[in-house]
């Protein structure tokens, strides 16, 4: 006989055994649903934020770039005062400066669940790693384009509202121009 318990009662090795499976188990179940249950949150959450916000804003400013360019195009290769072509290009670039994360809203649900979860008072500190590194580049463009810019100049980031003056002046021109521009349908005017 043996000196080891185990092999004396093998009932008693047969359930512990079979507890040890059940437990990795209920482990192994617990974990697929965490997964399951944030990859179904993610996804929601992509879906509304692309159908709400992502799609519709990149629509009105992939539209108002392209109909500025257009124009600056359309104007450089027909008779027009200096004036006009100028003002096309400077919404045209003006527009090419525009980020999405420039106009876009901030998401106040995801910044209050991070807020929760890191139990931190203070929304400069409530970011992810993505939107952190994001950011961190277009800090460094923004250095950048103030190397190039006229010494003493201090340039601020666009907001929505300079995209509304932007159509604006993009809608007046056209209008000078005598060009027939529907901006009712790049759903602006909500």
């Amino acid at each position: 006989m043996s000196d080891d318990p185990w092999d004396e009662d093998p009932h008693y090795a047969h359930q512990a055994a079979w507890q040890n499976i059940s437990t990795q188990f209920t482990n192994s179940g617990y974990r697929q649903g965490i997964i399951a249950g944030k990859e179904a949150s993610l996804q929601e959450g992509f879906d509304v934020g692309f159908a709400d916000m992502g799609s519709p804003i990149g629509r009105e400013l992939g539209a108002l770039r392209g109909i500025a360019s257009a124009l600056v195009s359309f104007l450089s290769s027909i008779k027009t005062t200096p004036a006009e072509l100028e003002e096309a290009r400077a919404i045209a670039t003006s527009l090419s400066r525009i980020r999405f994360t420039d106009i876009a809203p901030p998401d106040i649900e995801a910044e209050q669940h991070a807020r929760e979860h890191l139990h931190n008072d203070d929304p400069g500190l409530v970011q992810t790693e993505v939107l952190s590194q994001r950011r961190e580049m277009e800090i460094l463009e923004d250095m950048l384009s103030h190397m190039n810019a006229r010494s003493g100049t201090e340039q601020v980031r666009p907001t929505r509202e300079d995209v509304v003056i932007l159509k604006g002046r993009l809608s007046s021109l056209s209008e000078r121009l005598g060009l027939s521009l529907s901006f009712q349908d790049l759903g602006t005017d909500k």
